[in-house]
């Protein structure tokens, strides 16, 4: 029974996620600003822009500017999540495809990255006055729970190994609504509900913040002066 309910909540927290996502999205792209707000020295044509758009996607040069050791944090966090969102897609085939093996094999790697670049941000807000001034409750929340899931994953790789092949049943399962059971073991339990937790407060949280990038005014609009 566990097993199903489980199995169901992931089904909907994928549907909440693509759903709220693409909502919040829409939104912002429904609410235009008329006014010439670009945040200066900005580009001043639309290749620029776009250059200026995928520099801080890819490279968070606006934080680069600010403050180095945030900076070099982020990177840590989001290229290691990167990677081990890669290392996931494993659970989409039934089979483990070739392109994923390197990847794979530097995993421990990316899941040090996470936790240190996330721990760095964790300790800013606590020890830097002025962040933690407006940091509010679900900012650290967001960093903790994060962290939980990165430190659960490793154990599972690390110390309480799993069949990974019941793990992809079960989560192809999900994806094509058609439910099997789940592995018994109960660090496994505790990652893919820290997770689930992940996937319901992320359309609603300040985790979407890298789209919000894109639809920014101040970063998308070009100088026309």
């Amino acid at each position: 029974m566990f097993d199903l309910a489980l199995a169901l909540s992931y089904s909907l927290a994928l549907v909440w996620l693509v759903g709220g996502c693409a909502y919040r999205v829409g939104i912002w792209l429904k609410a235009r600003n008329s006014l010439p707000i670009p945040l200066t020295p900005a580009p001043r044509t639309r290749s620029g822009v776009v250059m200026r758009l995928c520099l801080e996607l890819f490279a968070f040069r606006s934080l680069a500017r600010a403050d180095k050791t945030t900076w070099l944090a982020s990177l840590l966090f989001h290229y290691g999540l990167l990677w081990l969102a890669i290392v996931h897609l494993r659970f989409v085939f039934t089979s483990l495809p070739t392109f994923l093996i390197p990847f794979i094999q530097y995993s421990g790697w990316a899941t040090l990255c996470v936790i240190v670049g996330l721990s760095v941000l964790l300790l800013r807000r606590l020890l830097v006055d002025r962040v933690r001034y407006v940091s509010a409750p679900s900012d650290y929340l967001h960093l903790m729970l994060l962290i939980s899931i990165a430190v659960s994953g490793a154990l599972l790789k690390r110390v309480w190994p799993v069949n990974l092949f019941e793990v992809g049943e079960f989560l192809r399962g999900v994806f094509r609504v058609s439910w099997v059971p789940l592995p018994d073991h109960a660090g496994l339990v505790v990652h893919l509900l820290l997770v689930l937790v992940l996937l319901l407060v992320f359309p609603i949280s300040k985790l979407l913040h890298g789209v919000g990038v894109i639809v920014s005014p101040t970063f998308n609009q070009r100088d026309r002066g």
